[in-house]
């Protein structure tokens, strides 16, 4: 018999009440890649947080280029 156990790509990430993936700057090194695949794949935001309060946002290109406009 085989076993495969399911455990989420990274525990650091929680997505917040409005959808933006968040990640605790305690633990960005370690979330970074998995942050912005979850950005690029999911096109949801995503922030880094400290103490609770978001301190810098990661958008998909699209958003990003629609705010320049």
């Amino acid at each position: 018999m085989t076993y495969t156990l399911f455990m989420p790509a990274d525990q650091r990430i929680q997505i917040a009440e409005d959808g933006v993936a968040e990640v605790p700057m305690t633990h960005a090194r370690a979330a970074l890649t998995a942050l912005i695949r979850e950005v690029s794949w999911g096109k949801r935001p995503g922030a880094f947080t400290e103490r609770g309060s978001r301190v810098a946002m990661v958008v998909p290109p699209e958003d990003y280029d629609e705010l320049l406009l």
